[in-house]
């Protein structure tokens, strides 16, 4: 049971990271093409995971243990990198950073991925399944 909120929190971010490809869906508002939204919707899916996660610690409904937060930690570590690649650090509210991913796609909406962003979001990945690792082995 003490797992339980972690692995709760983190299969919620795992279903929606990995997600599933949607035949002839509407692009949301602000996405310039569907890698944009699947970059965005797969980021907003991880934080609101990390928010509801540390929601939880802070409530007291679930302790972690210092692998855990080392396993955590490191995940949020990896999602803020992608963060800052994907829209850079712009003011609360503002529109993604110039040089950013996002900004450089409604530039040229065909640019392609640049390879450091594919790393970050492979490294969001890998941790996402130490996590889905570590609440496993957790009987």
């Amino acid at each position: 049971m003490k797992r339980f909120t972690l692995f709760a929190s983190l299969m919620l971010a795992i279903s929606l990271f990995v997600g599933c490809k949607a035949a002839n869906t509407p692009l949301p508002a602000n996405a310039i093409n569907a890698t944009d939204a699947r970059i965005s919707a797969n980021l907003e899916a991880a934080h609101a995971a990390v928010v509801n996660y540390q929601s939880n610690v802070v409530a007291g409904k679930h302790t972690p243990d210092a692998t855990e937060k080392a396993v955590v930690n490191k995940f949020i570590a990896s999602l803020n990198a992608a963060d800052r690649i994907y829209c850079g650090a712009p003011a609360q509210g503002q529109p993604c950073a110039v040089g950013s991913y996002h900004a450089l796609l409604v530039a040229n909406p065909a640019a392609g991925e640049p390879q450091q962003l594919i790393d970050a979001m492979l490294a969001v990945t890998q941790n996402l399944s130490a996590i889905q690792t570590l609440v496993q082995e957790v009987k």
